[in-house]
């Protein structure tokens, strides 16, 4: 017995990565799914029986009540899950920061509060709306007002980063949901701990995660047909992009720099970031992909001359101005302006040759990332890419998973 619960700890320390695989083949990060693949089924129910009988060896998340051991209470826990009737269930989430979190959510689930806007249209993915009790500011101010407008008559609890905690408790809420990052954990969680409410963390904006994080939230939600039904769609895309650039070298693809902002040409992105999982799958070399700084180490700041040096071939900014609500470009436009003037860009042959590009946030931080991934995609490999239109795929996931209207300004030049 000592040795299983060995094997437990050590896993779960050295096989996180197995949770983080791309395409169709991710696994289901909730304790229960035994042969770690996409789904609960009957088959996490023979492999925990295999494993009691010693025939097959433990994976990270057999151990599906989190007891230590691995026995019938997993195949009984299990087949509530398969069933619905399950009184709880224990998610690995996945953190930019820290090791993983465990979080223990109880079931069903019918009370929700979502601190920020990437959880807001997560929720509407899956058409859980109905469940939303309480939002966090930014999800009803401002320019996102009109676009979550279905929202706009839920309790407010406070800024995404910095939440009203005595708010989320009168409300009374099963499950908080909020960003990886911030708030710190002593502004949420250990105020919220004593009152029962869960926190669950989760970004749906990070590729390697997005499809986990998705159907996590399809199982806490009782939506599990819906999640499917959109990682299906996005993946619709990722797989074809991903498909025609497998062939290309790696010392053949463009040599990337990503802006941070606008208001500072020389923040950038690293490993582990959005952008630099953007552009990987998009079939770029980002430039600044082995560097550490910022937040997370994600978030360097580099030299003008380190840039000047390396040379990229593409620019794009990933968080621009524009947006649902914008009906002009004269804002992106003079952000592009600014950049190709810069004094230091302008020597890079990604302005000489006129490859430089602006995407908003919503394009590239928020569930529908895939739709600033084919935008990429195109920019990089415009002869391979011909036949996408990023602006239909666009269209298509506002109006069927978010039912609004296309419109606004996502990119610039268009």
């Amino acid at each position: 017995m000592k040795r299983l619960i060995f094997a437990l700890i050590l896993l779960q320390c050295v096989t996180g990565a197995i949770l983080s695989v791309n395409a169709a083949n991710y696994t289901l990060a909730i304790f229960g799914n035994a042969n770690m693949d996409a789904i609960i089924d009957e088959q996490d129910v023979s492999y925990v029986k295999d494993i009691i009988d010693g025939t097959k060896p433990i994976t990270e998340l057999a151990d599906a009540n989190q007891d230590g051991r691995i026995d019938e209470g997993d195949v009984e826990q299990i087949q509530r899950i398969i069933n619905g009737s399950e009184n709880y269930i224990i998610l690995k989430t996945f953190t930019i920061y820290d090791k993983a979190k465990i979080v223990r959510v109880p079931m069903p689930v019918s009370k929700i509060v979502i601190l920020n806007l990437a959880s807001a249209e997560a929720i509407r993915c899956l058409n859980a709306v109905d469940m939303v009790i309480g939002v966090g500011t930014s999800v009803v101010e401002g320019a996102n007002k009109e676009f979550f407008g279905d929202l706009s008559d839920r309790p407010t609890v406070g800024k995404w980063n910095e939440p009203d905690v005595e708010s989320i408790i009168r409300l009374r809420p099963d499950v908080v949901i909020a960003d990886l990052r911030f708030p710190d954990t002593e502004l949420l969680e250990d105020k919220l701990n004593a009152s029962g409410t869960v926190v669950v963390r989760m970004g749906f904006t990070y590729p390697d995660y997005f499809q986990s994080e998705m159907m996590a939230l399809g199982y806490i939600l009782n939506r599990k047909s819906e999640a499917k039904d959109l990682i299906d769609f996005a993946y619709r895309y990722v797989d074809l992009i991903e498909g025609r650039i497998a062939s290309v070298p790696a010392d053949m693809r463009p040599r990337v720099y990503a802006i941070y902002s606008p208001s500072d040409f020389w923040k950038t992105g690293s490993n582990g970031s959005i952008v630099d999982m953007l552009c990987g799958l998009a079939g770029g070399r980002n430039i600044a992909h082995d560097l550490k700084g910022g937040t997370g180490g994600m978030y360097p700041t580099v030299d003008p001359e380190w840039v000047i040096k390396e040379n990229p071939e593409i620019i794009f900014t990933w968080s621009s101005p524009g947006g649902y609500t914008v009906s002009n470009d004269t804002e992106m436009m003079n952000v592009w302006n600014s950049i190709v003037k810069s004094p230091e860009l302008s020597q890079v042959n990604a302005v000489k040759n006129n490859r430089v590009y602006l995407l908003t946030t919503e394009i590239t931080s928020r569930p529908r990332w895939f739709v600033g991934l084919a935008y990429l995609a195109k920019w990089f490999y415009p002869d391979n890419f011909k036949d996408l239109d990023p602006e239909t795929i666009h269209k298509e996931y506002l109006e069927r998973y978010q039912k609004v209207r296309y419109q606004g300004i996502f990119t610039y030049p268009a």
